[in-house]
Parts: structure tokens; sequence; C-alpha cells
């Protein structure tokens, strides 16, 4: 029989095996000096405080026989012989039963429980337990899902490591995430408005749009989606930057092409030269000459 249930009168033997990490983290059986046992019943009455005995090594043990039934406490307190002394405590619950009741943890479940576990959804930029006020009835899970697509993405479009958590990205970025992943679960659970609302009666017939008639912003924006589209706008605005625009170089006077050139469909000169243009003995310095200096055509 073991050691959680056992019978009123039986004796049962309640062993305990001490351990201890080392300086390198690994586990170790843990030498002790004394080792101190203590029972406890479901009224905090303390029926047994004394001391345990050595089994063999790091394993201690007592033998107890319990006379009433219900549930014990045990609690077995050691302390180790290294310098400086380390306090460890160990505990259990057992339950002594007669052989017409039987005696178990108050504490159950009362139906089955599915736990669900999702540890590859990393990164996480934004905490599912902001949505979950809005969508009641979406779970966690399906929350976290959304989520971390919409991380995903903005870490591939920042380049962002993984040391990044998201509690330093700007609000714009974190207000995207939270929109966009909102978006996605109105789909389903039909909370965050349509954009579009009809009622038909008889020959009545009331249409309310609710989507913009331009471009949707944060000031006419009136959707979970149409949000999280107005914020992706920023947000790829805010990635963008002067790098991509190259100023065009204007030309300059040490481009321009030396002699005469002929227009073949006027048979004039295309370009004047400053005596052609200003007349003999006159001549324009380079500081006169402006910015964008290009020439004149004879027959500009």
């Amino acid at each position: 029989m073991s050691n959680s249930n056992v019978l009123v009168n039986d004796t049962v033997k309640l062993k305990v095996k001490f351990l201890d990490q080392d300086i390198n983290g690994n586990q170790v059986e843990a030498l002790m000096n004394l080792v101190n046992i203590k029972i406890v019943n479901s009224s905090e009455q303390t029926i047994v405080n004394t001391t345990a005995t050595l089994l063999s090594g790091s394993e201690y043990f007592y033998n107890f026989t319990p006379t009433v039934p219900g549930a014990y406490a045990v609690t077995f307190t050691g302390s180790t012989n290294s310098t400086p002394s380390k306090t460890i405590v160990s505990r259990t619950n057992i339950y002594a039963s007669t052989s017409t009741t039987e005696h178990r943890p108050t504490v159950t479940l009362r139906a089955d429980e599915r736990i669900l576990f999702a540890p590859d959804l990393a990164p996480l930029y934004l905490d599912p337990e902001e949505l979950v006020l809005i969508f009641p009835d979406a779970s966690l899970i399906e929350i976290g899902e959304m989520i971390y697509h919409y991380s995903l993405e903005i870490k591939e479009l920042y380049d962002l490591s993984d040391t990044i958590d998201g509690s330093t990205l700007p609000f714009t970025i974190l207000e995207y995430i939270k929109a966009a992943a909102a978006c996605e679960l109105s789909r389903t659970y039909g909370f965050g408005g349509d954009d579009e609302h009809s009622l038909k009666l008889g020959d009545l017939e009331i249409t309310n749009r609710s989507a913009p008639r331009e471009v949707a912003t944060r000031s006419n924006a009136t959707t979970w989606c149409q949000i999280a589209a107005s914020l992706r706008r920023e947000v790829l605005a805010k990635k963008v930057s002067m790098k991509g625009v190259m100023p065009k170089g204007f030309p300059s006077s040490k481009t321009r092409t030396s002699g005469k050139r002929i227009d073949p469909l006027t048979g004039k000169y295309v370009y004047l030269s400053d005596v052609e243009l200003y007349g003999p003995g006159r001549t324009v310095s380079v500081k006169d000459e402006p910015n964008f200096d290009r020439d004149l055509r004879q027959y500009d």
C-alpha cells in the first residue's frame, strides 16, 4: 500500500532522501547532521515531533502508525553538515482510512481538465491577456497564436534579434499587433463591427456603411481591420528613411559639351557660347551663373 493512502492501525514507513546541488549545478546527495520529522493531523494538532532514523547515505525514515482516520501532513526538516549549513525541507501528505470509510484529499478536480502548452509561440511582443476582455470566448492559446503571427511579421520586417521581448518597441507597433490580432479574432467571434449593415422592409431599405470612402486612417477607422490597416501603413512608413532617396547631381560647367552642335531639324547651333549670347568682349564669371546651368539653345 502506498504511503499516501493507508489503513488505521497499520504501520507505514515514511522515507525521505535529501538532495543538494554542487558548485556546477549538478544534483548530489546531501549529507545531513540532523533530521527532524513532524506529523500534524487535519485539526493542526501535532501528533509526532521527533528525529528521523538514518537509513543509508542521505535517506532517513520513520515508522508511523495512525490510530485515527483522516489526513496527516508529514514534514521532514534537515540541516546539512556543509559550511555554511543549509536547511532542506520535504513535505508530503498521507490519508488514513478504515475498512468502511475511505479518506481522500479534500481538494480534487471535479471534472477532467485539459491543459494546453504552446512552447513554440515566440516571439510574443504583446500579452494575450490584453485581448481576453475583448474576446472572452477565445482561448489564450488562440489569441497567442494570432499575436505570434503578427509579432513574427514585425520581427522579420525590422530584423529584430531573439532577445527583444517587445517592451522596448514603439507604441505604434504594439498597437498594430493588437489591432491586427483583434481583426483576425473578430472574423471568428463577430466582435468589432462590420463594414456594412443593411435593413430592408418592403420598399424601404436602409444601409449603414462604416467603411470610409477614402483611405482608412486613425481618424475615420471604425473596425479592428481598418485600424490595423492604417497602423500598418504607419509602421511601414517609420521603416523607410532618406537612405532610399538619392538627390540627382546637377549638371555643371564641367559637364558642358565643348564645340558647336547643329540641330539637324533647324540647321542652327544647339547651344550658344558666351560670345554669341552676350556679345564680344563680355564674359560671365562662374559665380554669376545659376546653380542649374544647362546653357541656352538658340531658339529657346
